[in-house]
């Protein structure tokens, strides 16, 4: 799995990514800036009471920015939940784009019926070429009995 090539990353699209990163990531600047301005560098900036929060805040900003869907050769890639999964597509069984106005997801099942992706089509970059790569890939597409 780790030797194959992506042919491609489906993300959310790059102007929401930045943005809540980047709003993940402001609190820690601000208080960077605020402590540096206030007394220069100091040793107050590696104290772990202020470093364990910085981290900690910035955590959320790196799983938004990995969260998606990596297309390879053999499977796909689920980087929704951690740990990130990998499904061949022979373990996929079957995968439904809803579209109703009110609803909108896109689902995916193994061949045990279990769901192994669920998410908004809006979410994700490149959606036509996600559902190119499950509609020659799996064989069933409709919704799992």
């Amino acid at each position: 799995m780790r030797s194959q090539t992506i042919l491609s990353r489906h993300r959310l699209p790059h102007p929401y990514r930045w943005a809540l990163a980047a709003l993940w990531i402001a609190p820690a600047c601000i208080f960077f800036v605020a402590l540096l301005l206030n007394h220069g560098l100091s040793p107050a900036l590696f104290d772990p009471r202020f470093l364990l929060p910085a981290v900690v805040m910035s955590l959320p900003a790196l799983y938004i920015w990995r969260e998606g869907v990596d297309v390879l050769p053999d499977g796909i890639i689920a980087r929704v939940h951690l740990p990130h999964r990998y499904h061949p597509y022979a373990a996929l069984g079957a995968w439904y784009l809803d579209t109703r106005p009110n609803r909108r997801v896109l689902t995916v099942w193994d061949v045990h019926n279990r769901k192994v992706l669920e998410c908004r089509p809006g979410h994700l970059t490149d959606l036509p070429l996600l559902l190119r790569a499950l509609k020659d890939n799996v064989c069933c597409r409709n919704w799992p009995l």
